[in-house]
C-alpha cells in the first residue's frame, strides 16, 4: 500500500493580520495547489486555520474545481458551522465538533478537532476507546502541537490540556506519529513511543529562537507526507514569497 499526501495548515485566508503583513494567502493556496498538481497529488489534508469564515466558500470551491480528495481537522480560527455550510462532513462526532477515524492495513488513523482550544471531554473518551481498540500504528492530525517546543508562541497558545492528550498516546503500545500545524514554523519533536511533525503556515512564520512572536512573511509552504508499506516518509516544502 503506498499513498500521498499534501498536508496544509494556516492559510489564514482574507485576515486582516496577515494582511497588514503583506501576506497573500490567496496566491499562496494558488501556488500550493499548482505545486501539488505538478507533483500529481490529489489526496489533501487540511490541517486547520483556513481564514475569515467568507473565504470558506472560495477555498472549497478551488478545491472543488481541482478534484481533490480531502480532509479536515479544524484549528482554533475555524467554525465547525461554517465548514459544514461548504464541505461534506465526515465525522462520529459530539454535536459541533469534527472527529472520526479510520484505517489500514498499516495504520490506524484519528483526525481530531482542537478548533476550542482544548480537546473535549466527549473527544478525550473516543480517542481513549479508539486507542484501545487498535493494535496498529497509530498517525493522529491535529491543529494544536501535543508535545511542547520551547519558543514563545507555544507558552503563549498551547493546546490547553495537551498533557491528557499525551497520557492517553503515552499509553498505546505502538508507535504514535502526529502532525500539526498552529505554531507557524517547521519542528520535529519526540518522545517515548511519539514523534511530532510541525508543517510550516500556509501564511508567514513566527520565528522559533525569537524572544517574543516575531512574524516573517517571507515564506510560507507545506509537507508531503507519504505511507510506503508500512514506512512514514515526510518533507516540507518551503516557497518564497
Amino acid at each position: 500500500m503506498e499513498k500521498t499526501i499534501g498536508y496544509i495548515t494556516d492559510l489564514h485566508i482574507d485576515e486582516a493580520f496577515p494582511i497588514t503583513h503583506g501576506v497573500e494567502a490567496r496566491k499562496n493556496w494558488g501556488r500550493i495547489l499548482s505545486d501539488l498538481a505538478e507533483k500529481q497529488i490529489g489526496n489533501i489534508i487540511l490541517g486547520g486555520d483556513i481564514g475569515e469564515p467568507a473565504s470558506n466558500e472560495w477555498l472549497f470551491q478551488s478545491l472543488d474545481a481541482a478534484g481533490e480528495t480531502v480532509a479536515i481537522t479544524l484549528g482554533n480560527h475555524d467554525t465547525f458551522w461554517e465548514v459544514k455550510k461548504h464541505h461534506k462532513i465526515n465525522s462520529v462526532s459530539n454535536e459541533g465538533e469534527l472527529y472520526r477515524s479510520e484505517e489500514d492495513e498499516h495504520h490506524t488513523y484519528f483526525f481530531l478537532d482542537s478548533s476550542s482550544g482544548k480537546m473535549s471531554t466527549a473527544q478525550l473518551e473516543w480517542l481513549s476507546e479508539g486507542l484501545l481498540r487498535t493494535t496498529k500504528n497509530v498517525v493522529v492530525f491535529i491543529h494544536h502541537p501535543i508535545l511542547g517546543v520551547h519558543t514563545p508562541i507555544d507558552r503563549q497558545y498551547p493546546l490547553t490540556n495537551r498533557d491528557k492528550v499525551k497520557e492517553l498516546l503515552f499509553r498505546h503500545k505502538k508507535d504514535v506519529v502526529i502532525f500539526c500545524g498552529h505554531y507557524h514554523m517547521e519542528d520535529f519533536a519526540e518522545d517515548t513511543n511519539i514523534r511530532q511533525y510541525i508543517t510550516p503556515a500556509a501564511s508567514y512564520q513566527v520565528v522559533k529562537k525569537a524572544k517574543g512572536i516575531e512574524i516573517d512573511a517571507g515564506t510560507f509552504g507545506y509537507r508531503i507526507i507519504r505511507f510506503v508499506e508500512g514506512r512514514i516518509e515526510t518533507e516540507v516544502v518551503v516557497m518564497a514569497k
